[in-house]
């Protein structure tokens, strides 16, 4: 069976939000995926042959696809209440640097989050993601993002893109009471969550061990 990919776009009042990075991140999966020669479809068409779409509130827009799309949907927005997350460690082979339906492993992971409510996921040693969001890391002299997620989110290209935020090779000792680099608290970004709107956690409420 071949593997299908998504991209999740914010619709908000009508207008989809970082299409130029979805577009550019579905050309490098397709290319990765199915070869380079691939034709990669036209997104912004694609989207604009869907029609009439709600011009107030927030949408999350599906998009599923392989070497073609092949399913486009759009959907009501509710956030996720995150107030808590739990530190765990991935095994070093998992891999999820394109974006794939199959999201089996980090749903495990996520499983691990006991009585939090979500999970800092680290992987050979560092941080890297939650299940569902990329990280910024507030600290004394700027806002850190790990170098190495698990996957590169369109937010958080736009982030860097905007020289808004630096990567780091982060380690749960950056998330500790009187660390150096100055961290308080973490954010939790993905194309729904723009970082004004975004989850905020506290470092003291991250179980790191």
């Amino acid at each position: 069976m071949m593997t299908t990919y998504i991209e999740t776009i914010r619709l908000e009042n009508g207008h989809f939000h970082l299409l130029d990075l979805h577009s550019q991140r579905m050309a490098a999966t397709i290319g990765e995926a199915f070869g380079h020669a691939a034709e990669v479809p036209d997104l912004e068409g694609a989207l604009r042959a869907v029609g009439s779409v709600p011009s107030n509130g927030t949408y999350k827009c599906r998009i599923v696809y392989d070497s073609g799309i092949r399913e486009i949907e759009i959907l009501p927005y509710e956030p996720r209440i995150v107030k808590s997350l739990r530190a765990v460690a991935a095994d070093p082979r998992l891999d999820y640097h394109l974006k794939s339906c199959d999201r089996s492993a980090l749903t495990a992971l996520a499983a691990q989050r006991g009585n939090c409510d979500e999970v800092i996921i680290t992987r050979d040693g560092l941080i890297t993601d939650t299940s569902y969001t990329n990280l910024l890391l507030h600290g004394r002299d700027g806002i850190y993002t790990p170098r190495r997620p698990l996957l590169r989110g369109v937010m958080r290209q736009h982030l860097l893109n905007e020289g808004l935020i630096k990567e780091a090779d982060l380690t749960l000792a950056d998330l500790a009471p009187d660390n150096p680099l100055g961290i308080t608290r973490v954010t939790l970004i993905n194309a729904m969550l723009p970082p004004a709107t975004a989850p905020v956690i506290p470092i003291d409420k991250i179980q790191l061990y």
